[in-house]
Formats: structure tokens, sequence, C-alpha cells
């Protein structure tokens, strides 16, 4: 019996291989990291890292609790409420963790909270404390005061930190939080600016410090157990793509094609999407981060779809651009090797010695090479292939999509990036340029021709790609990327 498409791209996702074992970040890890950033901030200082406030949907619903990436990254705590503190020089009190109370009253409306033990022993942080003991633990420390955890300390005992209390009065005492990528301009002061505004203003010869280069480097190399998260992320992700592809052939709206996306994600073990997914049909492929997904799919057009599953807070990030009909026109086809061109090219240079500027150059001269050869420029150069490739080419991958990242440091092993060159064809644009306005008036005549026989195609392929010592590995080559591979798998699909 033939069964409709429909549900063979849902048989697809049911079929597809069970999760493999995934190798988790361990306490010991969370340790060793915490034990790196308390060496480079040094025994005169202290180190604090607040949790994200719950974000408010509408009403009284709230968006699901996602954790502050570094926080996740030093203890694994995906809970509000959480407060990190590191003390390196203090002997007895190296580190602290203020976590949420066990509280069975409210546990009856949203679930288990860990006991302080069973946090322990998820992050190795020995001293596991209420939060409500945190604003006396911030007054004994700057003080000099005692303080205990589970109670308020004698006032004739002597200082509870007395390594920082050391530090203080000597004048050599050091406060570091993550101020990086929190609150741009004109949002609110965050939790952190507003702690560093008022004990500045208490304690002016207390030095604040930002965190956040410290945690970049050490970020930017994954762990073999974070790897193994951002693969299955990844994996996960490959079959999500792959099913939108069948799915794609009977769907009528884009809406139908990104809830077989989704529900492939949570089929296959991941908790959620990294990003809202992006599911472009035909002209829509031309807008870089479109939202709406909801309009009609276009039979003869493309459909792009930018998809990345989260497993245990870290990303995938993949990309295929394909032809809802299962077969690309001519037209099509011409965009999509550009493309592809690219990143063949780029993606060799994802190695030791290089930096992402070099890959990234040589992604937009390839298009700008392809696009002179069909018309839509008149020079290769950067400036008008950027009419037609107005992004970056790729962005480091791991806790956050668009991961942290130092630009003046070369590849190596252990980094993850995407590989993402496009080209997207929208005339009204590129007419209304400044680019296309100065141009020769033979050479804007050539290219309104082109732009005509191109209008509103939109192709961008993106693959998460792992730097080793040798070859750049490409975690999601098993997601169809060539045309011949794209249009035999719709084919296969097409014929069930």
């Amino acid at each position: 019996m033939r069964l409709p498409i429909a549900l063979v791209a849902a048989f697809v996702v049911l079929s597809a291989h069970a999760p493999a074992q995934v190798a988790r970040v361990t306490a010991a890890e969370y340790q060793a990291r915490r034990a790196a950033l308390a060496k480079a901030i040094g025994p005169d200082a202290a180190f604090i890292a607040f949790s994200r406030e719950p974000a408010r949907r509408t009403g009284d619903v709230d968006w699901p609790f996602r954790q502050e990436d570094n926080l996740l990254y030093l203890t694994g705590m995906n809970a509000p409420d959480t407060t990190l503190v590191l003390l390196p020089g203090e002997a007895d009190r190296p580190e602290l963790l203020f976590a949420s109370d066990r509280d069975p009253a409210n546990e009856r409306w949203t679930g288990t909270i860990p006991s302080k033990a069973q946090v322990a022993a998820d992050t190795g942080v020995r001293e596991v404390v209420s939060p409500g003991r945190f604003a006396g633990f911030v007054e004994a420390l700057f003080d000099g005061r005692s303080w205990g955890a589970s109670g308020s300390g004698s006032y004739f005992a002597p200082p509870a930190m007395p390594a920082f209390r050391s530090a203080f009065r000597d004048g050599r005492a050091e406060v570091w939080l993550v101020f990086a990528d929190r609150a741009p301009g004109g949002r609110p002061p965050t939790r952190e600016q507003q702690f560093a505004a008022e004990w500045r203003r208490r304690y002016p010869e207390v030095t604040f410090r930002d965190a956040s280069p410290l945690l970049l480097a050490m970020r930017e190399i994954k762990s073999p157990a974070e790897l193994s998260l951002i693969e299955r992320a990844v994996d996960i992700t490959v079959e999500a793509q792959k099913a939108a592809m069948a799915r794609v052939l009977t769907a009528t709206r884009e809406s139908e094609v990104q809830a077989t996306i989704e529900f492939t994600f949570r089929n296959l073990g991941a908790c959620c999407w990294a990003f809202p997914s992006i599911v472009a049909a035909g002209r829509n492929a031309t807008t870089l981060h479109y939202e709406r997904n909801n309009d009609p799919i276009v039979r003869d057009g493309l459909l792009l779809t930018d998809i990345g599953a989260e497993v245990e807070g870290y990303s995938a990030d993949v990309t295929r651009t394909y032809p809802a009909d299962g077969s690309f026109s001519p037209e099509q086809r011409a965009i999509y090797d550009i493309v592809l061109a690219a990143q063949d090219e780029a993606i060799p240079l994802m190695r030791p010695g290089h930096r992402f500027i070099d890959a990234h150059t040589r992604a937009v001269d390839v298009v700008g090479r392809g696009l002179l050869e069909l018309g839509l420029v008149t020079k290769n150069t950067a400036e008008q292939a950027g009419l037609y490739l107005f992004h970056g080419t790729g962005h480091p991958l791991g806790l956050q999509t668009h991961d942290v990242y130092d630009r003046t440091r070369a590849f190596e092993p252990g980094m993850v990036f995407t590989n993402e060159p496009g080209v997207y064809v929208r005339k009204e644009d590129v007419l209304a340029s400044e680019v296309f306005k100065k141009l020769p008036a033979s050479e804007q005549a050539s290219m309104r021709v082109a732009l005509t026989r191109y209008d509103g195609i939109g192709v961008r392929i993106e693959d998460d790609v792992l730097i080793t010592a040798g070859e750049p590995k490409m975690l999601s080559a098993a997601a169809p990327r060539t045309p011949q591979a794209i249009e035999a798998l719709m084919a296969t699909q097409r014929e069930r």
C-alpha cells in the first residue's frame, strides 16, 4: 500500500535512528572549569554569576526558562534564582552556590526542586546555600563580618572570608562579574550592572572587572563532552532537514513544514529549538531572518529552512534550500551552484593557521565570480557582491547559536563554526541601491535583464564544522547538500 507523503514524512522522523549515547558534562568537568576561572582571577578576587530572570510571555505565562550561558557553563544549573560565587583565596570556602530551597507547596504546581545534596552532586559545588542568604553573604564579604550558611554569624566572630578581607584592607580586592552581551544600549541595567553600581558607591576602593573575556577564551574550545552534545544536536537537526524535504512535497503552508521540523526535534530528544525556525517559501527565502512561517508554499519555488535543535544547552544551526516540487529550475540551480561553490572553497580554509575572515573572504570572492557569470554584477567586487550576500558567512557555535568569539584568534582544534554563504536576489533593493545607481547606464541595463530573470530566488547553505588538527570535519554532512542529493531524496519520498 502506498502511504500519503505527509504520513511518509512523519514515518521518516519516527523511524530515524534512536538517540546515540551522548557524553554529558560531568560534575568533575564543571569543577575543572571553575578552577580554571578561579586561577585566572587570582586569590584577591571574588567572582559572582547571577542566573537570568524568568521572562514573561504574556499575562501570567512565562517563557520556558533558559539559563544564562556562563552560569550554565560553570555549573550546569538550568534553574532561576541561582547564584555562583568563587573565592579563590579562601581555603575553607572557595566556592558557593545559592540555589532554590525545596518548597512542597510550590512543587505541587511546577515540579520537584532539587535538594541541596542533589545540586551539590550535580555541580560539584560543596557548599549549596539558600538564595535568601545571599544578601547577608555580600554584606559579610565587604564588611569583613562572620557569616554562616545556615544562619547569622556572631558579631564577635572573625571574618568569614579572611583572604578577601585582607585584600580589601590592602586595596587589592577585585569583584568579577559577567558584563558583556547583557543589556545593550537602551535597555534597563542588568542585575550585574545594578550590583556593581550599588557596591561601587558603598565601597569605591573595590575594583569591579568584567569576566567575559576570560570565559570567552575558555568557551571557544569545546571539550569532548561538549562536542558530543553539539554533534547530537546536529544529528537531530539533520533528521529534521530530511523530514522537511519530504513534508514540503505535499504541504500547503510554511507552518506545516515547521511543525514537522519541531516535532522531529522533540521526538529525537532535543529539549527545543535553539532559535526560532526559519521556514521561508519562494520570495520569503530572500529575507535573512524571516519570521512569519505561515505563507503558502510556492509550488515551483524554493523552500529555505534555517533550523537548529538544542541539546542540554548546546546548539545546532543547519540551513538547506530545496525545490518545493522536488526539482530545481535552471535559474534556481544556477544560483544554488554559486552558493555551493562558495561553501566548497571556503570550508577547506577552516583549519589551524587561518581565521574565519579568510573563509569569509574566499566565499565572497566565489559568490562575486558566479554572479558576474550570470550578469547580476558587472565586476567581481565585494561592494557589488554585497548586493546579494549581505551577511557574514558563518559564526561560532556552542551554548549560543551565535557563540562567543575572539575575532583576532586563529582557528584551533575543538572550535565549532558554521559556514553559511548565501545569495538573495531582491531586484527592487538592488535597483534602489547606491551601488547600482552609480554604475554606467549600459551596465545598469545588463544587470536589469539578469535581475528580472533571477528575481525572488534566495539560497543559503549552512553547515556546522568542527576544527581539527587536520581537515575540517563537517558535522552536518548527512543532510543532503548537493542538488543531485536533494533531488534524489525528494524523488524517493515522492514515490512512496
